[in-house]
């Protein structure tokens, strides 16, 4: 049986997703109109604008990439009796706010039936769509989120008003919440969208105070000039993360600079939908580590995503700001720097990097959490297999020339090295997270020494042997 679900911006209709139960079969198709626009962009480099078919099961990977992991997906798939399988009927329940500028939505009842299964697209830009649509704000007090953050064993955190407010990538316990100063609220989207992600601190005890950990990564990122996602940490009492979104724009009010009056919506996609990966894959060991399957990399992997050059708008730009990532988890020690952990603006004239976020030093945790990275730096795994050899292999592989390498890594090393310290002594850490934030700054000063001692003889290892 084929079933619809209208794809929109809050510009109007983009699209028309289809999905054939018996066949498990996804398709697409743009509206006209949509094609005809100056400012339109295609859903990914693989779901072309042009309308031509994309291949098996692209639609499916990229729809199956916007939906979160872990337990939240396990709760949606609980509250809704399907199967976490189901997603299309994922999509249905969760797709009128994900990641990016997209929305899905049912066939309005009164739409105008045209082919079985098809529906009027232009009926479907709905009320709650429209600039004058009134926008409803669900505040949540801070002895509210409180009580909920500590009560996540028995309630789960993305369930309000026993409703799932989560359609967000990723395992950790989040909020997609609506910031106006010290106000939180919750919102479905519309003219009004979230602007934040709210993140909790970690409920496994492996990686405890997982705020701080977060929120200096992120901050170091931004003191040495890389491009960050803002973030901000809150007490309720308990410590939460905000973390603004760059897909979302605030246009607040001129009386107050607090209130918005509007929040646009941009499109982004992560590194798997840029690589048409599936979600399975975001590690480039697709099989784990283990001696039997470790030497299997079809996972995302540096190389394949600087080969993405192709799709790029400025690709000189973003290849510079690809490479610094790539580099800065060096630093930091952050072995689960995935393929979703990266994410680029969709425009007209191609993929940017857009800002870094979900920066956090595994390392500071020890052997509690697995070290060995996601994304291999040459064909090294772990921190202590990282010589001049596999920088000059990494420089190799994905086509960055190895002078390049070294001068990036000398310079993000002397700018660590002067603005760590001082952040770790933030006032903005108590108590463990002080400690824990000092340990880290220790990592990092280590890490720093080390890769300023291995950037000169990046060049000079023989090209023969790469």
């Amino acid at each position: 049986m084929a079933h619809v679900l209208n794809v929109s911006t809050q510009d109007g209709p983009v699209g028309q997703l289809g999905f054939e139960s018996q066949q498990d079969v996804y398709s697409f198709k743009y509206d006209e109109a949509w094609q005809a626009r100056d400012a339109a962009f295609p859903l990914s480099p693989h779901i072309p604008l042009s309308g031509e078919q994309p291949k098996l099961r692209t639609v499916h990977r990229f729809l199956a990439n916007l939906l979160p992991e872990g337990r939240a997906l396990e709760v949606a798939s609980v509250m809704h009796q399907m199967s976490k399988d189901n997603t299309f009927g994922l999509m249905h329940i969760l797709g009128k706010e994900p990641v990016g500028a997209l929305s899905f939505t049912a066939p309005a009842q009164n739409a105008a039936a045209g082919e079985e299964g098809g529906v009027n697209a232009e009926a479907e830009y709905t009320a709650d769509q429209q600039e004058g649509a009134p926008s409803v704000r669900r505040i949540v007090l801070n002895d509210e989120l409180s009580d909920r953050i500590r009560r996540r064993d028995e309630i789960p955190f993305p369930v309000w008003d026993r409703k799932l407010r989560l359609s967000v990538a990723g395992f950790q316990d989040k909020l997609q919440v609506l910031v106006e100063g010290e106000s939180i609220s919750l919102v479905d989207g519309g003219p009004i969208s979230s602007t934040h992600i709210l993140k909790p601190e970690s409920l496994n005890p492996a990686s405890a105070f997982m705020v701080a950990n977060e929120h200096y990564c992120m901050t170091l990122a931004a003191r040495i000039g890389l491009p960050t996602a803002a973030v901000e940490i809150r007490r309720i009492p308990e410590p939460i993360l905000l973390i603004e979104r760059f897909d979302r724009q605030a246009e607040l009010d001129p009386a107050d600079g607090v209130t918005a009056l509007r929040v646009r919506r941009t499109h982004v996609i992560d590194g798997c939908q840029a690589l048409d990966l599936p979600v399975s894959l975001k590690y480039e060991r697709n099989f784990g580590n283990a001696p039997a399957v470790r030497n299997i990399r079809e996972g995302a992997s540096f190389e394949k995503l600087f080969l993405l050059e192709r799709h790029l708008e400025n690709p000189a730009q973003a290849r510079q700001i690809m490479l610094r990532w790539a580099l800065f988890q060096l630093f930091i020690g952050n072995s689960d720097a995935h393929g979703k952990n990266l994410s680029f603006h969709v425009r007209p004239a191609g993929l940017s990097p857009a800002p870094f976020y979900d920066l956090v030093s595994v390392n500071a945790h020890g052997d509690a959490v697995e070290q060995d990275m996601a994304l291999a730096y040459g064909d090294a795994f772990r921190l202590d297999e990282v010589t001049a050899f596999e920088l000059a292999d990494f420089a190799n592989r994905t086509g960055t020339p190895r002078p390049l390498l070294a001068r990036e890594l000398t310079r993000m090393a002397l700018a660590i090295k002067r603005v760590s310290a001082d952040l770790a002594r933030s006032e903005i850490y108590v108590a463990e997270e002080r400690r824990l934030v000092q340990r880290i700054h220790g990592f990092v000063t280590v890490q720093a020494d080390k890769l300023l001692q291995l950037a000169p003889a990046v060049p000079r290892i023989d090209r023969s042997l790469l």
